[in-house]
Formats: structure tokens, sequence, C-alpha cells
């Protein structure tokens, strides 16, 4: 019975490690690109390599200043404007839109609402960007 439950419990352990989320590798990242930006569809988020990765972040109205940074696969936007107080994490990777063109996915988007209470209603996870020519 011994035997069995640690096998078992060996099974597991191969079937997790072999079905865990790895994070892929890139040849470059966002910030590495140049002579475009990163904007979404609605215009509402903006990235500029170029610019030192700033851009900016639009909600109810409000449009924030950000500077992003890049750390493997996390990305963090510091507000400029509130002296680079954090605007909300992230994870990020490449994707593919339906024309076949590359795009940048963020995801697990986690908005600062202690400092930014009007995120409380921000229920934005995810957000698609695609590369535009400048």
């Amino acid at each position: 019975m011994k035997k069995a439950v640690a096998i078992l419990a060996a099974v597991i352990v191969c079937l997790c490690a072999l079905f865990s989320g790895c994070t892929p590798t890139y040849d470059k990242s966002p910030d590495q690109y140049s002579k475009i930006r990163w904007i979404t569809y609605d215009y509402s988020f903006c990235i500029k390599p170029d610019d030192g990765c700033k851009g900016f972040y639009k909600f109810n109205d409000k449009k924030y200043n950000i500077q992003v940074t890049f750390d493997s696969s996390r990305l963090t936007a510091a507000d400029i404007d509130n002296k680079n107080a954090e605007l909300f994490t992230a994870d990020w990777m490449y994707d593919k839109n339906d024309a076949g063109s590359e795009i940048l996915y963020v995801y697990n988007i986690m908005f600062n609402k202690k400092d930014y209470k009007e995120f409380e209603n921000n229920f934005a996870e995810h957000a698609s960007l695609k590369k535009e020519k400048v």
C-alpha cells in the first residue's frame, strides 16, 4: 500500500511539472523594439519603446502618464505624474491577432487599488496591444 501511494505521489509530481506553465523565452522584449508603439485597439493603453517605454493608460475619462518597465515576463507601470507610484503590474507574452500579426498580450493585471481608489471599479484583467508604426 505504501508503495502504491509513493508511486501515485511521484506520478502526480511528474504531471504537475509537465503541465505547469513555463514562461516562454523571446528573442526580444517589448521594450527592445524601435520605430513602433504598442497600443490597444481602443487607444486606452499605449507604450512607446523609443521614448523609454513612456505612454499612457486611460480609465474613466482620466489619462495617466506612465512608464513601463519589463522584467522577464512581468511588467510594471509607474505613474510618472505621481512620483513614479506603481499604477499596476502584470504578466506579458506575445500572441497573434486574427490577421496573424504579433501582438503584446498583457494579462493578470493587478491595479494599485490602495493608492488609486478609482481603480476599485476597474475590472480589466488583460489587454491586447498591437504594433503601430511611428
